[in-house]
Formats: C-alpha cells, sequence, structure tokens
C-alpha cells in the first residue's frame, strides 16, 4: 500500500471530458502507477486563468516521467 506521503509529485493537465478523464485513469491503473487525484474546480485553477476543469493528479517522483508521458498522450488525442 503507496502512504499519502509518496504522492509527491503534482502534474496538472487540461483534460476535463469525463471520457478522457476515465481514459487517464484507466492507463495509469494499466501501468501501476498509484495516484491521487486532486479537486479540478479549485479556485486556484480558475483564478489561474488556465483550463478551467485541469484533471490534476498526484504520483510518486519515481513515477512522475511515466505519468507524464501518459497524460500527454491523453491530451494529444483530443
Amino acid at each position: 500500500m503507496v502512504d499519502n506521503d509518496d504522492f509527491d509529485v503534482l502534474i496538472q493537465t487540461c483534460i476535463n471530458n469525463p471520457i478522457a478523464i476515465g481514459l487517464a485513469a484507466s492507463l495509469l491503473q494499466e501501468a501501476g502507477i498509484p495516484y491521487f487525484v486532486m479537486d479540478q474546480n479549485s479556485t486556484a485553477q480558475q483564478e489561474s486563468g488556465n483550463c478551467f476543469g485541469w484533471w490534476n493528479v498526484r504520483v510518486p517522483k519515481e513515477r512522475e516521467a511515466e505519468t507524464r508521458e501518459i497524460l500527454q498522450n491523453v491530451e494529444d488525442s483530443k
């Protein structure tokens, strides 16, 4: 079991479509990457001027590169 302290990298995405979110979650699970979904509609995100409805995830540092690649592939498939 992974301790919450192990989720030390926050990855912000522009994934906001429910189907794309489901695909991203499935791909992370298939890859065996533990992740924790952050609030996708936080005030900080709304004030940032970036994509509204981001699907943000926290992952362990050692899985960051692999996670970023998976999430980028989902974003690119739009």
